[in-house]
Formats: structure tokens, sequence, C-alpha cells
């Protein structure tokens, strides 16, 4: 809950970063010299071709709209029950800044404060009770698709590999 959403504002800090820093000049590079950001915007302006595939926005809305649920768990950093107790009890500690020279010691002062509260194991113990009902959910496969074979039975063992899972054909054996 803290580590993550830190962890994506430090690398798009340094995406941002990168991306609007012109390079140091090397006599060898092949590639245009410049601010990445701005050779990706007009590659014109610096004799570049330009290979981007461009994707109608609608198109990708519309895929969005039939294969993504946004209300499914799998968007949730963590389940919402437990995202709002730990929002609680982190607002309690004034929601201190968090840095990379203070992340250790915000994640050990709030584990100290959601450690000392009674509510904490049976707030666990529900979301684990909904996460063991929400694992017999069934995922369709996509149109054209089969099931993996599946030999053995009460264990678990891999079953990728070549030929989808399937091994290799036995025209593509070499004997």
């Amino acid at each position: 809950w803290l580590f993550i959403p830190w962890l994506q504002q430090e690398l798009d800090a340094y995406k941002d970063r990168v991306n609007n820093t012109r390079k140091h000049r090397d006599r060898n590079k092949v590639l245009p010299h410049g601010i990445p950001q701005l050779i990706h915007t007009s590659p014109e302006d610096y004799a570049a071709l330009d290979f981007k595939v461009m994707v109608d926005p609608a198109a990708l809305k519309n895929v969005h709209g039939l294969y993504i649920q946004p209300t499914h768990s799998v968007f949730n950093l963590i389940p919402t029950a437990l995202a709002n107790f730990i929002e609680d009890h982190y607002n309690l500690l004034n929601r201190p800044m968090v840095t990379c020279t203070s992340i250790w010691a915000v994640y050990h002062q709030l584990l100290g404060v959601l450690q000392q509260q009674v509510a904490m194991p049976p707030l666990l113990a529900s979301i684990e009770a909904d996460l063991l009902d929400d694992s017999d959910e069934d995922i369709p496969l996509l149109l054209a698709s089969e099931d993996l074979p599946f030999h053995e039975t009460g264990t678990h063992y891999y079953m990728g590999g070549m030929g989808g899972g399937r091994g290799l054909h036995e025209s593509a054996m070499i004997i």
C-alpha cells in the first residue's frame, strides 16, 4: 500500500527526467541527437523517420470497454477493506511525506500503529475468506482455444513448453 505507489511515483519522475533531458553528444551515434520527447513528438525536425503506429483512441476505448471490468479485484492494489483501514490510520499519522529517505520510517511508524489495532486480525480473516471465495471464478477461454491436457491429479506440475503445452509434435522430433 505504501511502497508500490511511491515506487511508481519515482519511476514516473525518472522517466520524465530522462525523456526531457538532452543526452551527451556522441559522434558515433547514428540515431538523432536531442531531447527524446521532442524527437518522439516531431521526428521530422530531427531528420528522423517516424515509425510510430498510430492507434485510434476510440478503438482503444472500445477494446477497454469490451475486455476490462474496472471493478474487478485485480485492479485493486490490496482489498478495499484493508486499503480503507490503512488509509484511516495513515491519516491519524497526519499523512507523512513519503520520499526515498523517509519511506522506511513511515512504513515502520504505520506498521506499529496497525499492529496495535484490535480490529486488524478479524479484518484480515474476513479478507482471506473473501479471497478464498473469489478463487473459484472461472475465466473463459479465448475463441478457438482449448484447455491444456491435465494428466496428473492432486498435484501441481509444469504444463507449458513446446507446441502450446502439448510438447513436441512427432514431425518436429529429430531421430
